[in-house]
């Protein structure tokens, strides 16, 4: 979907004129109709993105603008009143380009908070002991995931919690409120050493599979969830989701196909009925394959990293907000752990210091796509340009100097001529939180790089395949063969030179 056809969509759900947005964008009336009509686009720098969402987000307030721009936006969330700022981030990163699976798992990791928000107080739900008790449709769900928490926040905490997937989360992400509260509940309860056994859902309907692992994003971020997935085909005929807390209570939902007013939710703490869902989920599990790994410890995510790029691996593509790490030359690597303080880090660079014959043998035996951000010549000279990992000012980490800098530009420059499988893409949007890298042998790696640290590393191939997917197309938009591998080492012999002035 074009930026024209969405603004044409927002501007008659929401009855706005041309000179309303115009007056809002503080531009002319000629440049809301160049953009209606598709020749004009709207620019990822800038106010107007943001003025604009926020434009349309004052303006959707009917039950019937909700419903429309939550299809259209396929959020579920979008239903519910929610902040007006909330929604107007929803608004500007759909305006700004197409989500997918990949973008809302980037949009998911870049909004984790750095501490987890204070659980909002909610009032004390009857909750029936050793009774078996039915609840129907949305409603149902809601008020049977209150009983939960409750049970959760009073007992003594059981060592883990046991939770099978398989729906669209609607009945939650209707409800903002509640959504925020079950998160903040869920982040406390693993802030207090509480485990998650989570079986994911189906990737049948791809809009609500990024929706629920946006919800999940957070609490996958904190390292106290171990997530799987079943790898055999499924239908969408009954769809049921359970969550046993083993020794205290159940809850299972079923419903057909993705609707939610046919829903039949049972919770019980009845000790032989949780004990029955308890095997039951055991035996599920037995079936499934690991999904992802959470690393949040630097140290731990070394194995990943070097199974990634092992020699056979396949095509390799990463994007990456600095020059890697696995182009950093070997007079570089030495003065890393010569100077670097932390201990995480000199291990780090030690081992791919070790690694740089076999990644030179790799690149002889398949391509390697380094998308990477080329820093200004004025912000190497101000020392806010760190090697391998652009962290916040008072990280320990390294800054390039000049010097250094070029350096590691001369060795992108001797890869390109020694190697025809290595590609250099200098990336030049905007700066980001993140490092996105595939390979072909199954292995997609989401880091966040700025607080708090942690690593993503997938396993289900649907989301590898889509994470390649997007790297893929970007590369291909900015092109890499041919005559702009001449263009690649221009543009870097200039820089060095600016450099050396």
């Amino acid at each position: 979907m074009q930026f024209f056809d969405k603004l044409n969509f927002l501007m008659n759900i929401t009855q706005a004129s041309n000179k309303e947005l115009a007056a809002a964008l503080s531009v002319d009336r000629s440049l809301i109709s160049l953009m209606r009509s598709g020749k004009r686009g709207l620019s990822h720098k800038g106010e107007n993105s943001k003025r604009m969402a926020h434009f349309f987000a004052q303006r959707v307030t009917a039950q019937y603008q909700r419903h429309a721009l939550s299809e259209m936006l396929g959020k579920t969330a979008l239903r519910s009143p929610m902040p007006i700022e909330v929604l107007a981030d929803y608004l500007e990163k759909w305006l700004l380009g197409e989500p997918g699976m990949v973008r809302g798992l980037i949009e998911g990791i870049e909004s984790i908070p750095v501490q987890a928000e204070p659980s909002p107080s909610s009032a004390p739900t009857p909750v029936l002991d050793n009774k078996t008790t039915f609840f129907y449709g949305e409603e149902g769900r809601q008020e049977v995931m209150r009983r939960m928490m409750q049970i959760l926040r009073e007992a003594e905490l059981p060592s883990s919690v046991l939770v099978v997937s398989d729906d669209n989360l609607e009945w939650l992400l209707s409800n903002y409120m509640l959504t925020k509260q079950l998160q903040a509940d869920l982040l406390e309860l693993m802030n207090r050493g509480i485990t998650f056994h989570q079986i994911m859902p189906a990737m049948n309907f791809i809009n609500r599979y990024t929706e629920a692992m946006q919800f999940w994003l957070p609490m996958y971020a904190t390292g106290q969830m171990k997530v799987y997935y079943y790898p055999r085909l499924r239908d969408n005929l009954y769809r049921r989701s359970t969550i046993i807390v083993p020794g205290l209570c159940v809850r299972t939902s079923t419903a057909i196909g993705l609707g939610s007013s046919s829903d039949i939710t049972m919770f019980s703490t009845d000790p032989e009925l949780v004990k029955a869902f308890t095997v039951q989920f055991q035996e599920h599990i037995a079936l499934c394959r690991p999904a992802l790994f959470i690393h949040r410890d630097p140290a731990e995510s070394i194995p990943c990293f070097l199974e990634m790029f092992s020699a056979h691996c396949g095509e390799t593509i990463q994007m990456v907000n600095s020059l890697s790490i696995n182009t950093i030359p070997r007079e570089l690597f030495e003065r890393c752990i010569r100077d670097v303080e932390d201990p995480n880090w000199k291990m780090t660079y030690q081992m791919y210091l070790d690694e740089l014959p076999r990644f030179e043998a790799r690149l002889q035996q398949g391509p390697f796509i380094d998308m990477s951000t080329l820093a200004t010549a004025e912000e190497v000279r101000a020392g806010t340009v760190y090697i391998a990992s652009p962290h916040k000012a008072g990280s320990s980490h390294l800054a390039y100097t000049p010097e250094t800098y070029i350096l590691h530009l001369q060795n992108i420059l001797r890869l390109l001529d020694q190697y025809e499988n290595y590609h250099f893409l200098p990336y030049q949007e905007e700066k980001q939180d993140y490092n996105l890298i595939v390979n072909e042998g199954g292995i997609a790696l989401l880091i966040h790089t700025s607080d708090p640290i942690l690593v993503l590393d997938i396993r289900r191939p649907e989301m590898v395949l889509a994470c390649r997917e997007h790297l893929l197309r970007k590369a291909e938009k900015i092109g890499y063969e041919g005559i702009q591998r001449t263009k690649v080492r221009m543009e870097l012999k200039a820089l060095i030179r600016e450099l050396q002035e």
